[in-house]
């Protein structure tokens, strides 16, 4: 009998794109907060130039340092107004970790009052035993400061955690901070994610969770609507 796989003491996660399908929603809240200064995102440049690491983006973007603090204030107004969908099977996954004895983690770029109010709607209240927001730190991705801050919050050193993310600035972070990473392929192809070292991309945490926890197809405990959003 092979023997059971040896489980992080901590899987941390990625927000958008990760646990929510939320890029279609970001593209729409960056349009609506540049268009006040007159700058134009086109869709063409969204699917090749989008990153969480949102300064890098308004800089290729052209947008005055002086208006940074006014777009992003924006964008947070439009993404508080949207209602993401969970990724298929990821919550089966988490209350599968969970259930395991895994603890978890949140640490996005996005901001506590986006974030928030969609955890009590998608009925992941208590889930996390700690989540770092883009507003909680001095530093956004890809630096490691939330990561780090997460993972001293948990006590779990970060050799012993996974970062669970699907873009290669969650990756950097990952790997600033000293942590595995588990990608997923929800928003960045495999083929860029090997480009930069990656040897496997999941499709979905559900997909990644199985592996890590054992065949069973749709994760334990997860139901047809887990399935469906």
């Amino acid at each position: 009998m092979a023997p059971e796989p040896t489980l992080p003491a901590a899987a941390v996660f990625d927000w958008d794109g990760t646990l929510v399908d939320t890029l279609g929603m970001i593209y729409r809240a960056n349009v609506a907060a540049l268009a006040p200064h007159g700058i134009t995102m086109t869709r063409a440049w969204f699917r090749t130039g989008y990153t969480p690491d949102w300064r890098r983006s308004y800089r290729e973007l052209g947008v005055p340092e002086h208006l940074w603090a006014d777009v992003s204030e924006r964008w947070a107004r439009e993404m508080s107004t949207m209602r993401p969908r969970a990724m298929p099977w990821a919550r089966g996954a988490l209350r599968r970790l969970r259930g395991k004895g895994v603890r978890l983690g949140l640490v996005t770029a996005s901001t506590r009052g986006v974030v928030v109010p969609n955890l009590a709607r998608l009925g992941l209240d208590g889930t996390f035993d700690v989540a770092i927001y883009a507003d909680d730190v001095d530093h956004g991705k890809p630096h490691p400061e939330a990561l780090l801050r997460a993972l001293e919050e948990l006590g779990v050193a970060a050799a012993q955690s996974v970062y669970v993310g699907d873009t290669t600035v969650d990756l950097e972070m990952a790997r600033a901070a000293g942590a595995p990473f588990a990608a997923v392929g929800t928003t960045t192809s495999a083929e860029t994610f090997r480009e930069v070292g990656v040897a496997h991309v999941w499709p979905g945490v559900g997909a990644w969770a199985d592996e890590l926890l054992g065949p069973g197809g749709a994760p334990r405990g997860s139901t047809a609507r887990d399935a469906s959003e």
